[in-house]
C-alpha cells in the first residue's frame, strides 16, 4: 500500500473511534502519503467546520498524519472530489518495481483436486468364472 485516505464524518465529533483504529493502522504501516478528508462538509456551518478541522489537527499531531493535507469534501455534492484526485495523482508517488522483477501476483487458482469416489456397478460380462480370461 503506497498513500492512505482517512476520512472523517464532518458532522459528527472528532476522533470517533474508528478514527483512532484507522489511525493506528497507518501508523503501524508507516504510510509517507496520507490525506485527511473532512467529509460531510455540506452538512455543519462554516465555525463548527473550522472547529472540527482545529480537532483533526490537533488528534494527528505527533503521528504519521501530522503533515498531511486535510481537504473538506462533501462526497454526494462533489465538492473537492478533484482537489482530492489531483493530489493523488500528483503527490502519491507509487515506488518503482525492481526491473528484474514483475509485480507480485496471486497464485492462479487451482479446482479443487477432491473428487467423489467412482461407484463400481457389477459388470455382466459374457465370460463365466470357469473360462479363460
Amino acid at each position: 500500500m503506497d498513500a492512505a485516505l482517512l476520512l472523517i464524518a464532518g458532522n459528527e465529533p472528532c476522533p470517533q473511534p474508528q478514527t483512532s483504529e484507522h489511525l493506528a493502522a497507518v501508523e503501524i504501516m508507516k504510510l509517507n502519503h496520507m490525506i485527511i478528508l473532512q467529509n460531510k462538509i455540506d452538512l455543519v456551518k462554516e465555525a463548527a467546520a473550522l472547529q472540527q478541522h482545529d480537532d483533526i489537527k490537533a488528534f494527528v499531531k505527533g503521528t504519521v498524519a501530522d503533515n498531511s493535507p486535510i481537504v473538506p469534501i462533501s462526497a454526494q455534492l462533489r465538492y473537492n472530489i478533484d482537489v482530492v484526485a489531483e493530489y493523488i495523482t500528483n503527490s502519491v508517488i507509487a515506488p518503482p518495481w525492481p526491473p528484474s522483477a514483475a509485480p507480485p501476483q496471486a497464485p492462479p487458482r487451482r479446482p479443487p483436486t477432491a473428487r467423489p469416489p467412482l461407484r463400481r456397478s457389477r459388470c455382466l460380462c459374457a465370460t463365466s468364472p470357469a473360462s479363460p480370461r
